[in-house]
C-alpha cells in the first residue's frame, strides 16, 4: 500500500520540484533505479495523473513504459533513425505517370526540385503526385 502524500497537481508543479523531492515520488511509483531528471518526468507524471485521476493502468502498457524508462535515448535514437543517408550532390530520379523527376541532394534537410528548394522528400512527393504519400518512399529509398 503506498504512503498517503501530497502528489503535484500540474506538469509544472513536478518539473519545478527539488533533485530530493522528485526521487521521493519516483521510488513512491516506481520498483527500479533510474538516472536523470528528464528520464523520470514523463512516466512519474502518468502514474501522478492515474494516482490522481483512480484509474487502472493494464499491465502489459506499465511493462512498456517501465522498458522505455530504464533506457529512454535507445529508443528515442530508435524512432528517430534514419533508414537512409544520401551524400550531397546527389540525384534522385523517379518515373511517374509519363515524366522524369529529378531531385538533387543539397544537404542533411535541403533538397532542390525545378529551382525550388524543400526541408523533405515528402514536401516534393506530395505536391508531384497532387496528395499524400511518403517521400522517401515514393523515391525509393525505403520499402
Amino acid at each position: 500500500m503506498r504512503k498517503k502524500c501530497y502528489l503535484p497537481k500540474s506538469l509544472e508543479e513536478l518539473k519545478s520540484l527539488s533533485d530530493e523531492k522528485l526521487q521521493f515520488y519516483w521510488e513512491e511509483f516506481y520498483m527500479y533505479p533510474l538516472r536523470g531528471r528528464k528520464a523520470k518526468i514523463r512516466p512519474l507524471w502518468y502514474a501522478i495523473q492515474c494516482e490522481l485521476g483512480r484509474c487502472k493502468l493494464a499491465e502489459k502498457y506499465r511493462m512498456r513504459l517501465n522498458k522505455y524508462a530504464t533506457n529512454p535515448e535507445k529508443y528515442i535514437q530508435r524512432a528517430v533513425k534514419q533508414k537512409y543517408s544520401l551524400a550531397i550532390g546527389t540525384v534522385l530520379t523517379r518515373h511517374y505517370k509519363g515524366q522524369t523527376y529529378q531531385v538533387i541532394v543539397k544537404g542533411e534537410k535541403s533538397y532542390e526540385w525545378e529551382g525550388r528548394t524543400y526541408p523533405n522528400l515528402t514536401a516534393i512527393a506530395n505536391e508531384i503526385i497532387g496528395g499524400h504519400t511518403s517521400g522517401p518512399k515514393f523515391f525509393g529509398l525505403i520499402k
